[in-house]
């Protein structure tokens, strides 16, 4: 009868143990899937800064992303003393969905990238186009992930005409060089997501 009373209340710890843990595990996953968000890919983006992906020193951007891992971009943008531009090409290494805050990437794009800009001398200033490989990365803030900043180094790739007048610039005795050119540029932006 002892052995009994025992294994009756040992059963009933059992099944009460087992019914919470249970329950907790079932409470757990509820909340993981209340935690889950959708994932969806980006589509567009937009956005205003300055550097070589605006187009000039500074202008707007609008990036098209077909796929996850792929952005089209187009930029016009003002340098001092023309209109700027450039259109390229985004390659996403962690896909552009809203799931991802951050997402590095690298890029080709061609436009203005160059510019030869002389006070009292204005028959040298121009802007040059050429092709800009380069690198960057976006940062996306707030609970939805769609607004941020991208931030990029550019490696600017000289066109002849600017190789040529820079020459030509260099050689007049009437003009001092005060800033020689960077074999890099920077760009930064802030931009909007749909």
């Amino acid at each position: 009868m002892k052995k009994t009373i025992l294994l009756a209340m040992a059963l009933a710890i059992s099944a009460s143990l087992l019914a919470q843990i249970q329950t907790s595990i079932s409470q757990s996953q509820k909340y993981q899937e209340q935690d889950k968000v959708k994932e969806y890919k980006r589509s567009a983006d937009f956005g205003f800064g300055v550097g070589t992906d605006y187009g000039g020193i500074v202008g707007i951007k609008a990036t098209f992303t077909p796929l996850k891992y792929l952005g089209f971009f187009g930029a016009a943008g003002y340098y001092k003393i023309d209109f700027g531009w450039s259109l390229g090409l985004n390659f996403y290494f962690i896909p552009k969905t809203n799931k991802n805050n951050i997402r590095p990437y690298a890029k080709v794009m061609y436009g203005t990238n160059r510019a030869i800009i002389i006070d009292g001398a204005d028959e040298y200033d121009k802007v040059y186009a050429g092709l800009s490989p380069g690198i960057g990365c976006e940062f996306r803030f707030g609970a939805t992930t769609s607004h941020g900043l991208n931030i990029a180094l550019n490696f600017p790739i000289s066109s002849s005409d600017f190789k040529n007048d820079y020459d030509a610039v260099k050689n007049d005795p009437a003009i001092q060089i005060e800033q020689d050119i960077l074999p890099i540029a920077f760009s930064i932006g802030y931009h909007f997501e749909i």
